[in-house]
């Protein structure tokens, strides 16, 4: 019946670092937290944060 086996290797490797996953949906998440383009949180240099001090 075949529907526990994979259905291709290149559809479930990540092509950033190699990473070979079991689904594509789990391929999906692993890019997303892994290589995501999650904007690193830069300080204000007006203080328009709302810190603390």
């Amino acid at each position: 019946m075949g529907l526990f086996r994979r259905k291709e290797k290149n559809e479930t490797k990540c092509k950033e670092c190699g990473l070979e996953l079991p689904t594509p949906e789990r391929l999906a998440r692993h890019l997303k937290k892994a290589h995501g383009n999650v904007p690193e949180k830069k300080l204000d240099p007006d203080g328009g944060g709302g810190g603390t001090w």
